[in-house]
């Protein structure tokens, strides 16, 4: 396929998805008023109008302090997020919205593997921890709920509080764990979800997955937490939108290799007093590989989801190696967002290097294009194992001339041999418009002019994933029986 069918599919596979007349139509349904908070630059905003493509939502507020993502958020949508701090905000000011929809994706750093992982005595829980005092006071109480965070968040206090304020307040609540790579886009990025209902509303999988049989089910291990909360679901939710066919981009659709989302299928404890959060990750994986070799004696199978290539979305103009300028000259497409050897050098140990035709992609942090080291994967020429490059080695430069100068009496097979040893190939980061493409934000999401590099990646990587809330709005505001959308292809 070429560079510029490759655009095309890309992109406007992701824009005419959004209208597809395969689509379930729900004009029959309530209308949505949905509220939002730490909108961001508008992850959740473009999930709910994929879960409700035919006008059947409407934001009607969104609150972030960050005054670039508001900046962002106001190009797309076209209104400014509210930026007062939500530790102030009251019950009052919520019910003059009249929401029935609440998302949320509080704050992850109290509950991050990086972090000190201090739960709710982080500081910056406050405001959702002040936000679940508010339910009860509430004289308008939303009758669905979103929230999205961190895996950790499911075994941290944190939750605990907002089980127990769902609870109390009349709510029915299923809790997730899920990777775009159950969706088939090659991103490697698990989070935690949880959706609330009021009970009495009907869930599309009532008959289906009844509570008790997750909670007995040996393939998907209750969590440690109170005894009296459900198993976290670590699969896709039954809807309609959990096709990786809305996920891919057009071409790549027949191009899906079967793939384990391991990253998140790990269920982890709570961490014990004075364990590093090595350790408990540690403890967790050894829990994990024991209950997979007793399900592998017992002849149980292990979980795969059809996943696309890399290529599909990236943009042509920088997966092309050698365009040429209007001058003739040879220019590099990669030259904006390449990384030094020298930064390379540095970071050897822990650089994840992917090839186009991968069909995995680690996690982009809000550090991304800032620091090398572990903030995410950059796109390589070609394979090359940098924990086995030493850098002191005389290198092969790639200059031709200098090449064959300095391999007169080597064969040529061996020359291109030591060239891969001693000389790492071009490597280059993920574009923003590429970072928020794997995303799966629409063809038309665009930065403000004024938005650095720098902010764009740092406002993509504290994002959220398209494709994995979605299919979850979908499930969740799917209440009724003569609604239901089928079983997931």
């Amino acid at each position: 396929m070429s560079a510029e069918t490759s655009r095309g599919g890309a992109k406007r596979g992701r824009a005419d998805q959004s209208e597809s007349t395969n689509t379930p139509k729900h004009s029959t349904l309530e209308p949505v008023r949905a509220l939002e908070f730490y909108c961001g630059v508008g992850g959740l905003h473009y999930s709910l109008r994929r879960a409700r493509p035919f006008g059947g939502a409407r934001v009607v507020g969104a609150f972030d302090i960050n005054p670039n993502a508001c900046d962002v958020y106001e190009k797309n949508f076209g209104t400014r997020p509210i930026q007062n701090s939500l530790s102030a905000v009251t019950a009052t000011k919520l019910d003059t919205f009249e929401a029935s929809l609440w998302l949320m994706s509080p704050p992850c750093q109290p509950f991050t593997r990086q972090g000190a992982q201090r739960d709710a005595d982080d500081a910056r829980a406050d405001s959702f921890l002040r936000l679940l005092e508010l339910v009860p006071r509430l004289r308008r109480k939303p009758t669905h709920v979103l929230v999205e965070n961190v895996v950790g968040f499911e075994t941290s206090e944190t939750r605990d509080v907002l089980l127990r304020t769902l609870t109390q307040n009349g709510f029915d609540a299923r809790e997730f764990i899920l990777s775009p790579r159950m969706f088939g886009v090659p991103y490697s990025r698990p989070r935690y979800f949880c959706v609330a209902k009021t009970k009495g509303l009907r869930w599309a999988d009532a008959e289906k997955h009844a509570e008790k049989d997750f909670c007995k089910s040996e393939r998907y291990p209750r969590d440690v937490s109170e005894d009296t909360w459900p198993a976290v679901r670590r699969f896709p939710p039954r809807s309609y939108l959990s096709h990786p066919k809305h996920w891919v981009p057009r071409g790549y659709e027949d191009d899906l290799e079967p793939a384990e989302p391991t990253e998140a299928t790990v269920p982890r404890g709570r961490r014990e007093r004075g364990q590093t959060p090595a350790a408990a990750a540690a403890a967790a994986k050894a829990r994990h590989s024991a209950a997979l070799g007793d399900r592998s004696a017992s002849g149980a199978t292990t979980e795969t989801y059809g996943v696309a290539p890399l290529r599909g979305f990236l943009e042509p103009e920088i997966d092309e190696p050698f365009p040429f300028s209007e001058d003739g000259a040879s220019r590099s497409a990669w030259a904006e967002h390449e990384v030094s050897v020298a930064e390379l050098r540095k970071a050897r140990l822990s650089v994840d290097a992917v090839l186009a035709g991968d069909r995995k992609c680690n996690c982009f942090t809000k550090s991304y294009g800032k620091f090398t080291k572990g903030t995410g994967s950059f796109v390589a020429e070609t394979r090359f194992d940098f924990k086995a490059w030493d850098p002191c080695e005389p290198s092969v430069e790639r200059d031709p001339e200098t090449t064959r100068a300095a391999s007169r009496d080597v064969s040529d097979e061996k020359t291109e041999e030591n060239k891969t040893k001693t000389h790492p190939p071009r490597v280059r980061y993920f574009s923003p418009r590429e970072v928020a493409n794997i995303h799966s934000f629409p063809a038309t999401f665009a930065f403000p002019e004024r938005t650095t590099k720098t902010q764009r990646f740092a406002l993509l990587g504290n994002s959220l994933s398209v494709a994995c809330v979605a299919p979850l709005l979908e499930y969740l505001l799917n209440d009724s029986e003569d609604e239901q959308q089928g079983e997931v292809e």
